[in-house]
């Protein structure tokens, strides 16, 4: 019966009292179930040693007065010692010295006096309604808010009449801010939005992942960008002879990881200042490609045992595609050309942010946890370790300078692309806590082998071309000036000893495709029905040297500023190479789109020479045999134009090996 009214009352930790705090207030306990069962005051005397009075006032004054949390105080108001409502002040606060000792809910009696009449509700709008400067840290609002308060008062006479808080010591400060504290406490929402910001509230709204739904494989992949936390050089020909680091621009690397099994399928590794939406399509071709390890420099054995990404361990991985691609919401990442290829080649639709059923487009770290905790572990077990490192933030360099330190190891940016392959390698091959200490590729066969039917594989051919460009153009050309059919796409004009036949196409709309990103040479042309029609070649001076589109873009802006001077007669990306290494400030970063140029030089290189140039590099003299003499030796002392220095024990880099061929 006693249990009735008390049935909905917050409880309490017993055993967390102390002991006589916990023996009172077992006492009060009983008094009060005894009350509510009808018990006479002699038997709540006997069973507690409290009156029936007393029991009845401490039911009524403190168990059933409203909490601040909107319930009862419940039990809680049986908590010896436990004060249940605010002291107010009942007199004037006159301290008797400047410290401001006995001012004890001085503020609240402002508030409550003649003079402070509203001030308080001005003050709590002041202090939820003060809008968040992004260089406005809690300490600085504080003090804004605290000269606020004091103007008012000002205005209201206190400094007159020489009123608290103007004949203490610090004006009341401290009481002001513990005020402007508990306001913001009682709000936490609009706390959150002053003192946090946008990425706080961010992650307010994320979950614990409690209720994170169970994914089967290849359900959903999460993409991200992250800047390498590394300074690099580049070694390029110095007009003195030899060769001289350059230091450049810090790196992006683009990773798709899928979050079953926590096994990175591909990434990218940016050369450009910004990523953009050709880095977010190389990156899914290359999770949808297969992967060949490198030809290592630094080590023969940094490859730990199965290292590798899903495409090369079995074929049914090869072309694996998802059915959710999860990212921010960065442009690169939603646009139109992303998410074309992601539904036309591996048929996942990309929802928009406003969509209520979208989980792909994420905004806060929290939602993507899987690619956030590997870009940790990259960096924590990896390039952190470095004595070129940056750190995540200014505060992990810890006096060390990598700029000095990348010159002095001449820490090349090819160190930094094998090095980046073998750490996400080895990361798959590694056993994962949150996989019952599976590996990456060990959960991702153990998932697949229950299903291994569910796994839709994309056309070669659709990802071979998904990072080309593709335009409707208009054939031009005339007949009566003898002006052979042309196109003019992306900046150069192309033709083609076919299409000087083809005079019934001159003024016709026509698709022309870059399908090789690496080589923009070359285009195919087609009709609007689909016919394909044949190839067409950029004219000078973009003929000779396989080139991106983004270097040729960089070249034409170099060439408007007067920086490169293009004709008929040169060699547009040989212009670029010669304007890159021959800068007269050799402070000067190397233009990212010379990074691009040595990349796709080595790549055209390797593929004439059927090996990696890692494998043709010379090696030093005292690892040959004496009298031996190897081939890329009698290239390189027979070439003129490739400088001989050579320093024991440092082959010349992939990059400048490429020059040779």
């Amino acid at each position: 019966m006693g249990t009735e009214p008390t049935r909905d009352w917050p409880s309490v930790d017993v055993d967390a009292l102390k002991e006589d705090s916990r023996a009172l207030f077992l006492r009060r306990r009983q008094g009060i179930l005894l009350y509510f069962d009808g018990a006479t005051d002699q038997q709540i005397r006997e069973g507690c040693g409290f009156g029936r009075s007393q029991i009845y006032r401490l039911i009524t004054e403190r168990c059933q007065k409203p909490h601040e949390d909107g319930s009862l105080y419940g039990w809680r108001g049986a908590i010896p010692n436990l004060r249940t409502q605010a002291w107010k002040r009942q007199t004037p606060p006159k301290p008797p010295s400047a410290s401001g000792g006995g001012t004890a809910g001085s503020l609240q009696w402002i508030f409550e006096s003649p003079q402070g009449l509203g001030l308080e509700q001005d003050f709590r709008d002041q202090i939820l309604g003060n809008k968040r400067h992004s260089l406005e840290g809690p300490r600085r609002r504080n003090i804004s808010l605290f000269k606020w308060l004091l103007d008012e008062l000002r205005t209201r006479g206190f400094e007159a009449r020489g009123d608290w808080p103007f004949n203490v010591e610090k004006l009341g400060y401290n009481t002001i801010v513990k005020f402007i504290g508990r306001v913001l406490s009682e709000n936490p929402q609009r706390q959150r939005a002053l003192l946090g910001g946008q990425e706080a509230q961010r992650k307010s709204r994320a979950g614990d992942g409690t209720q994170r739904p169970a994914l089967r494989v290849f359900q959903r992949v999460e993409c991200d960008a992250h800047k390498i936390d590394a300074r690099m050089v580049v070694m390029v020909p110095s007009p003195h002879g030899g060769h001289e680091p350059r230091k450049i621009h810090r790196l992006w690397v683009i990773v798709i990881i899928e979050v079953a099994s926590r096994a990175v399928l591909g990434y990218h590794l940016s050369l450009h200042r910004e990523c953009s939406a050709e880095d977010v399509l190389r990156a899914i071709k290359r999770a949808l490609t297969r992967w060949v390890p490198r030809e290592l420099q630094f080590s023969s054995s940094a490859y730990v045992a199965e290292a590798g990404m899903p495409s090369a361990r079995n074929d049914r991985y090869l072309g694996a595609c998802w059915d959710e691609f999860s990212v921010d919401g960065a442009m690169a990442n939603i646009c139109d050309r992303v998410e074309r290829q992601l539904l036309e080649t591996v048929g996942s639709p990309l929802l928009k942010p406003q969509d209520p059923h979208s989980y792909s487009c994420r905004r806060s770290k929290d939602d993507r946890p899987f690619i956030e905790s590997f870009f940790g572990r990259l960096a924590a077990g990896g390039f952190h370790q470095l004595s070129v490192t940056t750190g995540s933030s200014p505060k992990d360099k810890r006096g060390a300078d990598p700029d000095a330190a990348a010159q002095a190891t001449q820490f090349q940016l090819e160190y930094a692309e094998e090095l980046l392959d073998t750490l996400i390698a080895n990361y798959n091959a590694t056993p994962h806590s949150g996989l019952g200490y599976r590996s990456p590729l060990a959960q991702l066969d153990f998932l697949t082998s229950r299903s291994p039917d569910q796994i839709r594989q994309a056309d070669p051919e659709q990802v071979a071309r998904m990072v080309g460009i593709r335009k409707l153009c208009t054939v031009k050309g005339g007949v009566s000036e003898g002006r052979r059919p042309y196109f003019n796409f992306a900046n150069a004009r192309y033709s083609a000893e076919w299409l000087c036949l083809r005079t019934d196409l001159i003024g016709k709309n026509l698709w022309l495709h870059i399908e090789n990103e690496d080589d923009a040479r070359w285009a195919t042309v087609s009709t609007p029905n689909g016919e394909f029609l044949g190839a067409v070649r950029a004219a000078p001076p973009w003929h000779l040297t396989p080139h991106t589109l983004y270097m040729r873009q960089s070249i034409r802006a170099l060439d408007k500023r007067r920086l490169v001077h293009l004709s008929s007669n040169c060699d547009a990306v040989e212009e670029l190479i010669r304007y890159a290494e021959a800068s007269e400030d050799k402070k000067l970063q190397p233009h990212p789109a010379y990074l691009e140029a040595r990349r796709v030089l080595q790549m055209h290189a390797e593929r004439l020479s059927g090996q990696s140039l890692v494998a043709q590099a010379p090696q030093p003299a005292s690892s040959r045999p004496q009298g031996s003499t190897t081939t890329t030796d009698s290239a390189a002392t027979s070439a003129d134009s490739v400088p001989t220095e050579n320093p024991p024990g440092r082959p010349l880099p992939p990059m400048r090996m490429a020059r040779i061929w």
